[in-house]
């Protein structure tokens, strides 16, 4: 039986005679470099991942400014790592998978279990940790091996393995793309690693189909280029971390991807049903800003998301994800996809559709939804509107020029280097703007509500000049002044939170849905009577 994905075959069962502390369970133990500041090298910052037995290092060479992220993880000493290899041994023939619980509760009820069984077979083993012990089971058996540890870091967005022998490179906020000191050193543990992968997300890889994208456990998103079959470097991988807990509309305006004044326009944009995409290259954050303004969205509001892999994560009780499936065999029966999934989706009624990516025929019926009344949000990789409506228009999109008003707004995000922005080490680090927020008239007009200066790194902009606004002017018969006067509560709310520190996705959410419950209670809090404000 397969434990957890594993690709290891079980073993005879005669007892702890079998185990072998050189056997290669040990190799992933010994793909972390022991950890050291390479010469020339400071440390600039340390904090925990799974402590107290894994820490990230940044450190940096002042003379080059070459940044390096080391992994300090608690090493085995020689009995523990026979002790390691006897009871990775006696799990692997032991443990099973049930229904109930996670791979991590199951894992660790089951280990207990292995040992109170087994406890007076490890009493020679006086030098040993057997906590040390039981976190590198818990990371080789049900974690993610070698690079458990960055999986535990929340600042770490996306981890790049390129082959056998080349340091893993990590996206880390901070500091962009810096170089671990983890190295698969062979590829069978390179091979052995991303099968296990595979097979713990229900998915195929192999040489006939070398390139797949699965979801991990914790919706983490894994694309893998299998052997050498595509690429001359063989096997070779790059992990998406999934946020269990999302940015919201505050942490964007905190980290200054935004700022209020467009927080609240698209808080408005969203309660009168606007549709909306977020446009930009990769890893400019679309999908982060679209998890964070779907949060805007009224609670009443039922809302459907189709996604290829599962990475939009919003607080909404009458939500409904779709995920779509690939075929199985070489005629991929049973495959449904993303433009199935949104055909399925309109017979649910939902007032917002969101598309995780448009690329493709799903895009039409997409605009199709639009066209009947529906509301809808999506991401869309392009350097900007113009170049966004183009592709919009050629195959295989095909959108009619005349639907592209359709999707009322449009939202550029960009990864920028301001004058301002600078690391602790003194490094000019990148961060993500939103460049425009534009408004699309027609297939030749466009109107930027709100742009990005990179001179003062600020955003300039007048909802004055919003079509919508007037849009939602003449659709609710309030006036303008009406409008603006909404705005500018939307704005000292948002501001009020920003203040107070409310930032996590629950109460922002909370405060979201009180005041479209009731308003004047809200603003009591923001802006009590007598206040000068």
């Amino acid at each position: 039986m397969k434990l957890f994905g594993s690709t290891k075959q079980k073993k005879p069962d005669n007892g702890l005679d079998n185990a072998n502390p050189q056997s290669s369970d040990l190799v992933s133990i010994l793909n972390i470099t022991h950890f050291s500041i390479p010469e020339g090298f400071q440390e600039l910052t340390r904090y925990p991942l799974d402590p107290p037995f894994s820490y990230a290092v940044i450190a940096q060479n002042p003379s080059t400014a070459e940044t390096l992220y080391l992994v300090d993880e608690l090493p085995l000493n020689s009995d523990e790592k026979i002790l390691y290899n006897l009871m990775r041994d006696l799990l692997e023939r032991r443990l099973t998978k049930t229904e109930e619980g996670t791979e991590q509760e199951t894992f660790h009820k089951q280990l207990d279990q292995l040992l109170s069984d087994t406890k007076e077979q490890f009493t020679s083993f006086p030098n040993t940790s057997m906590e040390k012990v039981k976190h590198y089971l818990k990371r080789d058996i049900v974690g993610f091996g070698i690079i458990d540890a960055l999986m535990h870091d929340a600042m770490v967005e996306d981890i790049s393995c390129g082959g056998i022998k080349i340091p893993i490179f990590v996206w880390q906020r901070n500091f962009d793309s810096i170089q671990t000191n983890i190295t698969f050193n062979s590829e069978d543990d390179l091979n052995d690693f991303v099968m296990k992968m595979v097979h713990r997300s229900g998915k195929h890889v192999s040489a006939a189909f070398p390139v797949s994208d699965v979801a991990l456990p914790g919706n983490h998103r894994m694309a893998i280029l299998y052997q050498k079959e595509v690429t001359p470097k063989g096997t070779s991988f790059t992990i998406r971390k999934f946020k269990e807990e999302p940015y919201t509309i505050v942490d964007l305006i905190n980290f200054d991807t935004l700022d209020v004044n467009i927080g609240a326009y698209l808080w408005m944009v969203m309660e009168h049903k606007m549709s909306a995409t977020v446009i930009g290259p990769t890893a400019s954050g679309k999908t982060t800003l679209l998890n964070a303004i779907t949060t805007l969205v009224n609670p009443t509001y039922k809302i459907f998301t189709v996604e290829d892999v599962a990475e939009i994560n919003i607080p909404h009780l009458n939500w409904f994800t779709l995920v779509s499936r690939l075929g199985f065999g070489l005629e991929n029966q049973g495959e449904v996809g993303m433009f199935e999934l949104i055909k399925a989706g309109l017979r649910h009624r939902p007032d917002y559709i969101i598309v995780g990516e448009i690329r493709g025929e799903e895009a039409y019926v997409l605009f199709q939804a639009l066209a009947t009344g529906h509301s809808g949000l999506c991401t869309m990789h392009a350097d900007g509107v113009d170049s966004a409506m183009k592709r919009l228009m050629q195959k295989p999109m095909n959108i009619p020029p005349a639907y592209l008003p359709l999707m009322n707004c449009a939202i550029t995000v960009k990864r920028v280097i301001p004058r301002a922005i600078v690391t602790p080490g003194g490094v000019v680090s990148g961060t993500r703007r939103v460049i425009h927020v534009s408004e699309i008239v027609s297939e030749t007009k466009v109107n930027n509500v709100f742009s990005w200066d990179s001179s003062s790194d600020t955003f300039k902009g007048d909802i004055r000049n919003s079509t919508l606004m007037q849009k939602i002017s003449e659709n609710t018969g309030l006036s303008m002044e009406e409008i603006i006067e909404e705005f500018r509560k939307r704005v000292a709310i948002l501001q009020w939170m920003l203040e107070e520190g409310i930032r996590d996705y629950r109460s922002v959410s909370s405060i979201v849905r009180a005041y479209y419950q009731n308003p004047d209670q809200v603003m009591q809090k923001v802006a009590p009577l007598g206040d000068a404000s």
